[in-house]
């Protein structure tokens, strides 16, 4: 999904669009309820993401037509005469000093895996705080203080501990690594780059690329199933002819796992050089089997988080491929529509041997609640290796 940067006037300063923050001024300067400002926010994303960047002029325009549309005049008003911003509170870190914004620590506490309505009244309660204590400055450490107390005591003790998991994970220095997978269709692109923008993970890699690069060193006659899409590499084993399926109980299987002995290697050297580097990664494709990996030996040194897609009804997934169709290539859809017995034969695969190894399975409906969804397993995953224990190591940066 592409990002929107918004362009600051007159500075001419520019920053990435954040729905979290548009939401807390539609909420705070026209009264409206946090779900009609979340769908408007949404709304306005949607339209706009392809642009690459507007002006925040012109952001502020679209925002006040899409109210009008919706809400009436009145909120238009509201929202056009609302002051640019708060009296800024600035905080200092080791590194940098920056204006304090309601948004900004909503956004970070979504991060976390705190529901937004919960993100945003925790970050409402800490310039409460900050205000009542008479702040003009603060250090980021005696922030961070403020902001557990805030969860703790004002919104729940799951959402204080998750700050402090979040917290102790930054600090460790241990990269996160997401492994995505799932048959055609099911979202994995879309939810990872989701994933890769809420968490800031810059690094985000699809197995469909990395076959292609494999492909262009191996000669057809090593692997001859890769030259396949993964529900057609059948057409690759000996005897197929690249027309009928060979004798065997699942040639659908068959020439997937083909497909997968050749990549596994590179999938799990891609893993390894990400955690040898301490970044962060997003592995996702339909070859991203986690069950057929070897990564016991990388769990001491990462948090590993697997997450299976899967879209459990076949009409939808017929739909999500015609859609795919309409917006992407065509052709290719068309193929993918042929292959639809085989392409759920695969994922009825996947999903069975994420079962079998206890990998979680996310159902891809509606992207925003998939998205929470993987959320929520991340920050799981990090709460169990991080346990939520207050200390003073918790606040460095």
């Amino acid at each position: 999904m592409a990002k929107l940067s918004v362009i600051k006037e007159p500075e001419g300063d520019q920053s990435p669009f954040l729905r979290g923050i548009l939401v807390q001024s539609l909420v705070k300067n026209t009264g409206l309820a946090f779900d009609d400002a979340y769908d408007l926010a949404q709304a306005a994303r949607n339209e706009l993401q392809e642009r690459g960047e507007i002006s925040s002029a012109e952001l502020k325009g679209r925002v006040a037509e899409l109210l009008e549309e919706r809400h009436g005049s009145q909120k238009r008003r509201l929202y056009e005469a609302a002051p640019r911003s708060e009296p800024g509170i600035i905080v200092h870190t080791p590194t940098r000093s920056r204006p304090f914004s309601v948004g900004m620590l909503a956004h970070s506490l979504e991060t976390c895996a705190i529901p937004s309505e919960t993100a945003m009244q925790g970050a409402n309660r800490v310039l409460a705080n900050l205000r009542k204590t008479g702040h003009q400055e603060i250090d980021h450490k005696a922030l961070r203080r403020i902001i557990y107390r805030c969860l703790h005591e004002h919104c729940s003790r799951e959402a204080a501990g998750r700050y402090l998991s979040w917290r102790r994970f930054e600090n460790s220095g241990i990269p996160l690594i997401i492994l995505i997978g799932g048959s055609t269709g099911s979202g994995k692109s879309t939810v990872s780059a989701e994933l890769a923008y809420r968490l800031d993970i810059s690094r985000h890699q699809s197995t469909d690329m990395m076959r292609e690069i494999i492909r262009s060193y191996l000669s057809p006659q090593m692997v001859p199933t890769l030259k396949y899409s993964s529900f057609e590499a059948w057409r690759g084993l000996p005897d197929s002819g690249g027309t009928a399926r060979p004798a065997v109980d699942s040639p659908v299987i068959s020439g997937f796992l083909s497909q997968l002995a050749a990549m596994n290697l590179a999938l799990e050297a891609t893993i390894g050089r990400a955690i040898e580097e301490g970044h962060h990664l997003i592995l996702e494709g339909v070859h991203v089997v986690p069950a057929k990996m070897n990564l016991e030996v990388k769990e001491d040194a990462a948090v590993i988080v697997p997450i299976m897609l899967a879209s459990m009804k076949k009409e939808l997934l017929r739909k999500q491929l015609k859609r795919r169709g309409r917006e992407k290539n065509g052709r290719q859809a068309s193929c993918q529509l042929k292959n639809m017995d085989d392409i759920w034969e695969l994922q009825s695969w996947l999903l069975d041997e994420a079962d079998k190894a206890g990998i979680s399975i996310v159902e891809n409906w509606y992207i925003e609640d998939t998205v929470r969804a993987a959320l929520d397993l991340v920050i799981r995953a990090l709460v169990k290796r991080f346990p939520p224990q207050p200390g003073e190591d918790v606040w460095e940066a």
